[in-house]
Formats: C-alpha cells, sequence, structure tokens
C-alpha cells in the first residue's frame, strides 16, 4: 500500500474545532498552510495528463510511473509542462526498487534550476543550482539520513515559501535551509532518476497562502535539531566539495570583497575567451555550432532534404513493424489524449523485441542505419562528431602557448583564480585541510586501481 499523503488531513483539518478536536493533529514539521489544489496525478492510464512528457523511459506500471530498463546506463527525466508555481507545497510518493540510487525532484525558471531535492536510498538533501545572471553559486542547503526502505512506498513533502524551503518525510526526516534562489515562479518541474526501478505516484501541487502560526520558533527548532542529529556518512572527498560548496555560496552572497575578486576573475576569464572564441568553445556552444550547420545544409541543398525524408521513412517502417506485433496499441495512437502511453508501450514492445534478437527488426534496423550512413557520408559538416571539434578546439589552444599576448593573459586570469582560493582559505582555515584528506583519499584509490 502506498504512503498515506499527509496533506489530505491538514486540508481536513483547516480550522480546528469541536468536531475535528479528536483529530490527529498534522505533522509539527509543515511549513506552510495548504490552499488550492493546483495540480493532481495519480498516473491511472485512463486518466493519466497529457501534461507530463515521456517515452519508452518510463511507463504506467502497477497504479504508478516506473523507470524502465530502456536505455538503463542512463538518467532519465519526466516533466510536466507549463507548470507555474510559486509559493507552493509540493508532494509525492515514491519507491526505490531495481537499480536507482538517486531520485530528484527539480524545479527551475528563467531557463535554469531554482531547487534540487535529491533522494537517495540512505539520506536526501536540499541544494540550489548556479544562476549565473544573478551571480548565484551552487548551495548544500542541508541533509538527512533516512530509512532505506527498498521496496516500500514512502511520501515526500517539499514546501516553498519566499527564501525557505523544507523537504520532510516525517518530523524526524526533514531538511530545512534557505536562499535567495528559491523565491521564484517555478516554470520547470521535473522527475529526474539516475538508473531504472524507481516509482513515482500520488503528485500533488498544492498552493502556499501563508506560514503556519509560530513558524518562527518552529523553525528555530527544527534548525537546532538538523544540527545535533547524526550526520551523513561520506568519504573526505565529499566532504571537501560539500564544504567548499557552501563556503562559496557563503562568501557569494555576504562577502563583497569575495564578490569583487570573483567578479574581476570572471571578468578576465570571459574577455579571453571571447578574443580567443575557437580556442574555448564549449561542449554545448560546438554542439549548437554543429546543429546549425546542418540546418543551413539542410535548407540550402534539396538533396538533403530528399535524403533525410528516406531516413525518417525507414525509421517509420521499424515502428510499423513493431506495432503490427501488437496492434492493440493502436487505439492508443488513435486517442489524442494518449499520446505518451501509445510512446511508452511501443517502446516497451520494441525493447522485448530488440532483447528476442527478433530478426525483422533487426533487418530494418540495418536499413535505417544504411540510409543514415549515406547522408552522413554526403554531408559530413552536418554530422561532425563533438569530440571531434572538441580536438580541434584543444589542438587550436596549443597553439597559443607560443603566443606572449595571451600567455600573459592567461597568467592574469590564473593570478586572479588563484587570489579567490587564497581568500576561500582565509575565510574557512578548515577547507586546506579538507582539501588535503580529499587529495589523499582520492590518491588512494587511483594506486589501489592501478595496482
Amino acid at each position: 500500500m502506498k504512503a498515506t499523503l499527509i496533506l489530505h488531513l491538514l486540508l481536513s483539518i483547516s480550522a480546528f474545532s469541536v468536531a475535528t478536536a479528536e483529530t490527529s493533529a498534522p505533522p509539527n514539521s509543515l511549513m506552510c498552510r495548504p490552499g488550492k489544489l493546483i495540480f493532481s496525478e495519480d498516473f491511472d492510464p485512463e486518466t493519466v495528463s497529457e501534461r507530463w512528457g515521456f517515452k519508452a523511459d518510463f511507463a504506467l506500471r502497477d497504479g504508478a510511473l516506473l523507470r524502465t530498463n530502456v536505455d538503463p546506463t542512463k538518467g532519465k527525466r519526466v516533466f510536466l509542462k507549463d507548470p507555474s508555481f510559486h509559493n507552493t507545497i509540493i508532494q509525492f510518493d515514491f519507491k526505490f526498487s531495481g537499480k536507482t540510487t538517486d531520485l530528484r525532484l527539480v524545479t527551475g525558471s528563467g531557463g535554469g534550476y531554482n531547487s534540487v531535492t535529491r533522494i537517495h536510498r540512505e539520506h536526501f538533501q536540499l541544494n540550489t543550482p548556479v544562476d549565473r545572471d544573478a551571480g548565484f553559486v551552487p548551495a548544500h542547503l542541508g541533509e538527512c539520513v533516512r530509512e532505506p526502505r527498498l521496496g516500500q512506498w514512502q511520501t515526500m513533502t517539499v514546501e516553498y515559501w519566499g527564501v525557505e524551503m523544507i523537504a520532510h518525510l516525517n518530523d524526524k526526516e526533514f531538511v530545512i535551509g534557505k536562499h535567495p534562489i528559491i523565491d521564484r515562479t517555478r516554470k520547470y518541474f521535473a522527475f529526474q532518476f539516475d538508473l531504472p526501478g524507481a516509482s513515482i505516484d500520488n503528485v500533488r501541487v498544492w498552493k502556499a497562502t501563508g506560514q503556519r502560526e509560530n513558524w518562527s520558533e518552529t523553525r528555530r527548532k527544527l534548525i537546532a535539531l538538523q544540527s545535533d542529529r547524526e550526520p551523513v556518512k561520506r568519504n573526505p572527498a565529499e566532504r571537501y566539495k560539500i564544504a567548499y560548496v557552501n563556503v562559496k555560496s557563503r562568501l557569494t552572497l555576504e562577502d563583497q570583497t569575495y564578490h569583487d575578486l570573483v567578479a574581476k576573475h570572471d571578468k578576465l576569464k570571459a574577455d579571453l575567451h571571447a578574443d580567443y572564441a575557437a580556442a574555448f568553445a564549449s561542449h554545448k556552444e560546438l554542439t549548437k555550432l554543429i546543429a546549425k550547420k546542418k540546418q543551413i545544409l539542410k535548407a540550402a541543398d534539396p538533396k538533403f532534404k530528399r535524403m533525410e525524408v528516406a531516413v525518417n521513412k525507414a525509421r517509420k517502417a521499424e515502428d510499423a513493424y513493431v506495432l503490427s506485433t501488437k496492434p492493440e496499441l493502436a487505439r492508443l495512437k488513435e486517442d489524442g489524449t494518449a499520446k505518451q502511453r501509445f510512446a511508452s508501450e511501443l517502446g516497451q514492445v520494441r525493447a522485448a523485441l530488440e532483447a528476442a534478437s527478433d530478426q525483422q527488426l533487426a533487418a530494418l534496423v540495418a536499413e535505417t542505419a544504411k540510409r543514415q550512413a549515406a547522408l552522413e557520408a554526403r554531408f559530413p559538416e552536418a554530422f561532425r562528431s563533438v569530440d571531434a571539434a572538441v580536438e580541434q578546439r584543444n589542438a587550436k589552444r596549443k597553439t597559443l602557448n607560443d603566443d606572449p599576448e595571451f600567455q600573459a593573459r592567461n597568467r592574469a586570469v590564473v593570478d586572479a583564480g588563484k587570489a579567490v582560493k587564497d581568500y576561500e582559505q582565509k575565510a574557512d582555515p578548515n577547507l586546506a585541510k579538507l582539501a588535503a584528506d580529499a587529495k589523499a583519499y582520492t590518491d588512494s584509490l587511483k594506486s589501489s586501481r592501478v595496482k
């Protein structure tokens, strides 16, 4: 049986009267008063919302959404289309099974993320990401040891109000924190799974109408409990990473001198990269350049379009064959409200055929590959690998070793970066020891692998 949604109880006792006096009180760790239910999802195959975006890597199974074994080595996300939440209460059931070790609720705004609730098998944590436009760097807000309960359903509640957020399983298992980046309208909402096996269900989003009475006192007590409880067991490299992230975050938010040092370093680096763009193009920039080249060729050469259409027809032939092995799925294709279910189920059937080494599917896949190879051979610049582009970028950078002006400017960037590092270590003298411990730990791992 899935975990009980605790806010169902809370909503039923919004006012304490004689009629509800004997009803159990809501958990003491709740921060917000819930208002209107904005979104609700039970993952019933007949009523699942079209706002979810997923294909074969997710499937509706046993009344929940399962991360399947399709593409099993890559992290996958299922996202909700067109969300708009600000001060909000989000709740969902989750179950760890299979290989999943990391399940995340990710919210975002303005093209970036603003909070990550990250659930591991034996602990969970709250993080905020980078926002270069606002001058924010990532922050680790806190973490909590939790009972693993593999194969069992649990309920996670995450509340946002202003700059504060709190995630909790119950009154003892919670994480509370605050950061300016949290105080935004959430235009992105997704669940991310590192590996297959876990499931989510009973997703609820309420508008928050305010913080509960006596929240200031409750907050103080919760922060004290969070500070005093058993720490999450981490290796030296992990401990250093978290400490370093939080030192940078604290100084960025509170220390003008540090802010100025970072700004100087960033400007020197940005100017250098702009003046020597070919030597510093990022992986993302190189990917965009290749995609742009493809679009230019596609628009300029009719043969490109014809060959690409041929590839797409071959892919459709694969889908048609997969569907022919399970024709009952056609009803989902014809149902305009079941597009993601059709894509998901067709992907499951295809995965089963591939696992069984189906010869007819293999022949169709080979034909698609043949047509794709012909297209790439005819227009190699449109399908240049990013790895090749990276190699060319790195080669260009090496040629700058003999450029005195570049070397002088690069040294200025390095010196400015060192000034930032020195300031960080002065701000937290323990950072140097943590860094040394982390290096010793990683060196020992490398040494053991060599042996």
